[in-house]
């Protein structure tokens, strides 16, 4: 256990050479959290909505800093957003392929040092 310690304190004081966990990741608890609501909602095939990932993250941050920190995601091209087909007052938010390509070569080299 000693060497996952070791490996989570290296993981998060080092600074990612992929841009999108970087960028998460500099934005405290908040950009962690949404990062991996994101990433999660993705690989399940579930829409997260902007106002559902507000709830999820409100413990780490207001409202404000959240929309903020999406939007400043999009700018970046780490996220996109678009409105719900069923209804437009909702707007989905989904990971960029840059994203999801880094989170994948990060698991790997994250579960590949869990051993």
């Amino acid at each position: 256990m000693s060497n996952l310690a070791d490996f989570l304190i290296k993981e998060f004081t080092e600074e990612s050479s992929k841009k999108s966990i970087k960028f998460f990741r500099s934005h405290g608890a908040h950009g962690y959290v949404i990062w991996l609501n994101i990433i999660s909602k993705h690989i399940s095939n579930k829409n997260l909505f902007i106002e559902d990932l507000i709830d999820l993250s409100l413990k780490f941050a207001s409202r404000r800093t959240i929309i903020d920190f999406i939007n400043k995601g999009i700018a970046e091209g780490y996220l996109t957003k678009s409105n719900s087909n069923d209804d437009k007052r909702k707007v989905m938010v989904k990971p960029t392929k840059i994203t999801l390509e880094e989170y994948k070569e990060w698991g790997k080299y994250f579960i590949a040092n869990l051993k």
